[in-house]
């Protein structure tokens, strides 16, 4: 099963404490801002970064299992995250 597959991963890079390179780089673009007359200021324009996808899905998956254990053992003030999930 793939959904599974990409737990275990997580899993031994979590009991390893290893963040393979190969998912910290990012490829990033430069884009200038619609409607700037000039250009020679860096607010001039946009930077858009590009993770690697199962990078993306890992990181979200560790952030969700701290914000689970963060919930439970009451760390988190209720007004302080409301986007965290509720348990």
């Amino acid at each position: 099963m793939v959904p599974r597959l990409l737990t275990d991963i997580l899993d031994a890079l979590l009991k390893f404490g290893y963040h393979p390179v190969s998912m910290k780089k990012a490829n990033s673009i430069v884009l200038d801002k619609p409607g700037k007359t000039s250009h020679d200021s860096p607010s001039s324009f946009r930077v858009i970064v590009l993770l690697q996808t199962v990078s993306k899905i890992l990181e979200r998956v560790v952030a969700s299992r701290l914000s689970l254990i963060a919930r439970s053992l009451n760390l988190v003030h209720h007004n302080q995250c409301g986007s965290l999930p509720t348990l």
